[in-house]
């Protein structure tokens, strides 16, 4: 399918697979256009966008990556119909600030900060598992700039909707706590998965019109967990998502850091930090 927006030929590389719907797909080019026409060109001037008919597994209903060296999105045709417009041009918005702001492979190779490197050794925590820690880090942090870069220019209304919508809980969600709350390693990945999904909800708490409501979303997207693990988010979110600066390596380094200290030494050291807080 040959499908452009007047002046964004050479910006967006459109390439669909299966049936796709021609409306729909100019639809897709015109919010990516308008993105990128308030905002700025993706960090290459240039952005690859896959539209496919239907997914493969589980996962969003869009993605963006630059481990080839340009930005690359994905979009999948059957998870997104389902969504809220508004939701749905949201998170099309969301990957067109993704194409701006982390738009080259070192975002998306990121070694493994010190502290997590001590706490495979020191708990024999498996390269696998700490990959996961280490990618759910790396996404809250790219999740939370990419809200404040596109609430700063000018699309709060829908970005409010993508995060009520991210925070609201799912079944899936309650039944994947229940599945992992006697293990300690698949407590660790649950934890840091919701701090992933939250992350993107962050910035608007400190918008004085939504804070409220932002945070009544949040305490019930924790409502399932016991009190000690809100605590711990709450804790994370405020002392250091809250905090982040500009440097988004920094940030998931900062992250990573909090994680390690407040979940994993936590869950995999409990009778020290139960013998610690007694003192």
């Amino acid at each position: 399918m040959t499908t452009t927006v007047e002046g964004f030929e050479h910006v967006v590389k459109l390439q669909t697979f299966g049936n796709i719907d021609k409306n729909l797909t100019e639809k897709l080019l015109a919010i990516l256009a308008e993105c990128y026409r308030r905002l700025g060109p993706p960090m290459t001037f240039s952005v690859n966008l896959n539209i496919y008919e239907t997914s493969s597994g589980q996962g969003f209903f869009a993605s963006h990556d630059a481990l080839e060296g340009k930005p690359t999105i994905n979009i999948y045709l059957d998870r997104i119909s389902s969504l809220p417009p508004n939701v749905a041009e949201a998170g099309v918005r969301r990957q067109a600030a993704h194409s701006i702001l982390h738009g080259s492979p070192e975002y998306y190779k990121i070694k493994f900060p010190s502290g997590l490197r001590q706490a495979m050794r020191s708990y024999g925590l498996p390269e696998n598992l700490a990959t996961e820690i280490l990618y759910g880090a790396a996404m809250a942090v790219k999740e939370h700039a990419v809200t404040r870069f596109l609430v700063e220019g000018g699309y709060l209304e829908d970005q409010l909707a993508y995060a009520k919508y991210m925070l609201a809980p799912t079944a899936e969600e309650l039944q994947a706590w229940e599945l992992t709350k006697n293990n300690p390693t698949a407590r660790i990945i649950y934890l840091v998965m919701t701090i992933r999904d939250i992350s993107c909800a962050v910035p608007l708490l400190k918008k004085p019109d939504v804070s409220d409501e932002i945070r009544q979303y949040l305490e019930k997207r924790l409502s399932h967990l016991p009190d000690q693990y809100k605590a711990i988010i709450q804790k994370i979110v405020d002392e250091t998502i809250q905090k982040f600066s500009d440097d988004t390596f920094k940030n998931i380094d900062n992250l990573v850091e909090a994680i390690v200290e407040n979940i994993i030494h936590k869950e995999l050291e409990p009778s020290k930090y139960e013998t610690e807080t007694m003192r």
